[in-house]
């Protein structure tokens, strides 16, 4: 129930992202959404204080009014970058590596503060952060979009879509997109868990450990692309189409080599491969779309991807209950394959 909730929620959010944006600053968005999340878990703290329960159905208006927020935050955080960086490169790498490393240090650093001090004390910590980060981004410098003074709220909407339909480019995107969704949702919990049950025989903590890894192999792809984003934005497509191949061999071996240490080690380069992929794609498209039409065409993206996403994670689950985590992963690796594909093919336009 919770990521349907929480997909559905990001759908719309996405969807109205360029409504918002025609009216505030990339910043201020940034800064109003983060703002909710700090009153949001400010009031679930003061729930829990007062009355020590929370219901369900409480729970469950958090989860869609958080993913909202975030649904808006997202697409409008990526537009942002080519505002504030010279080196898109090494911009992409660093938003990366910190985002990983802050969820890396937090799984650790929460469960330790709430086995040391508790839920409450832990909570609080936490919106003490939140409220810093809030204050900060109060700071971001100005980042607003230009609007035609003639554009109805309907063209608004519309202008992402048209864009990624005129532009081959973009369209090239979609498609690569929608085919690693689908290969993505192998590591969702409802598919990942059968694998790490069934065929390694391990418990659900060791399924954290293989996300530990994951993450640990995304920060080191974003040191190698930091350090040589000059290389890599020069060969976009060379570096995307190894990547690939590389990912789609090691979803392959996970099914050859299934023991607990060789499936820890495949996680991490799982992760470092996406990570010298996912830059040189960040940058790709930041290069393609103007400036001020960004942020509508990452709306786009984000809508196709978060119901493709929902939807992707349905038919990888029921095809792994009913044929088994075997076809799932060969099911995996042949979208990587597609994929690459589709790059080679096209590799053209990533010059």
């Amino acid at each position: 129930m919770v990521p349907i909730l929480i997909g559905l929620s990001a759908f719309v959010a996405s969807l109205l992202v360029p409504l918002v944006t025609k009216k505030l600053a990339l910043n201020r968005v940034l800064s109003f959404t983060q703002c909710g999340k700090t009153f949001l878990l400010a009031i679930l703290l003061g729930m829990l204080i007062k009355a020590q329960f929370v219901p369900a159905l409480g729970m469950y208006i958090f989860v869609v009014a958080i993913s909202i927020l975030d649904g808006f935050a997202s697409p409008v955080s990526y537009a942002m970058i080519p505002r504030y960086a010279t080196n898109l490169g090494k911009a992409n790498a660093a938003l990366s590596m910190s985002g990983e490393g802050v969820q890396l240090i937090g799984w650790g650093l929460g469960g330790l503060l709430y086995t040391s001090l508790g839920l409450f004390p832990t909570l609080l910590i936490v919106l003490l952060l939140y409220l810093l980060s809030t204050f900060v981004m109060l700071f971001l410098p100005q980042a607003k979009i230009e609007q035609l003074e003639a554009e109805t709220n309907l063209d608004t909407l519309v202008k992402g879509w048209k864009l990624v339909a005129k532009n081959p480019k973009l369209k090239l995107f979609v498609q690569a997109n929608l085919l690693e969704e689908f290969s993505n949702t192998i590591w969702v919990s409802s598919v990942i868990l059968v694998f790490v049950t069934e065929v390694l025989k391990q418990t659900e903590s060791y399924w954290g450990y293989s996300n530990t890894a994951y993450s640990l192999g995304i920060i080191l792809g974003g040191i190698i692309v930091y350090k040589l984003s000059e290389n890599f934005l020069a060969h976009k497509w060379q570096r995307i189409l190894f990547s690939l191949l590389a990912m789609a061999t090691i979803t392959a071996s996970i099914l050859f080599f299934s023991n607990t240490q060789t499936f820890l080690i495949f996680s991490s380069l799982i992760g470092f491969f996406s990570q010298l992929k996912e830059v040189p794609e960040s940058v790709f498209l930041q290069e393609t779309v103007d400036e001020n039409q960004l942020v509508h065409v990452y709306s786009v993206f984000e809508v196709i991807s978060t119901l493709a996403f929902s939807v992707f994670v349905f038919l990888m689950s029921s095809i792994t209950e009913k044929f088994g985590i075997t076809t799932s992963f060969w099911l995996s690796t042949i979208c990587i394959l597609l994929e690459a594909s589709l790059i080679y093919h096209n590799r053209d336009y990533l010059k």
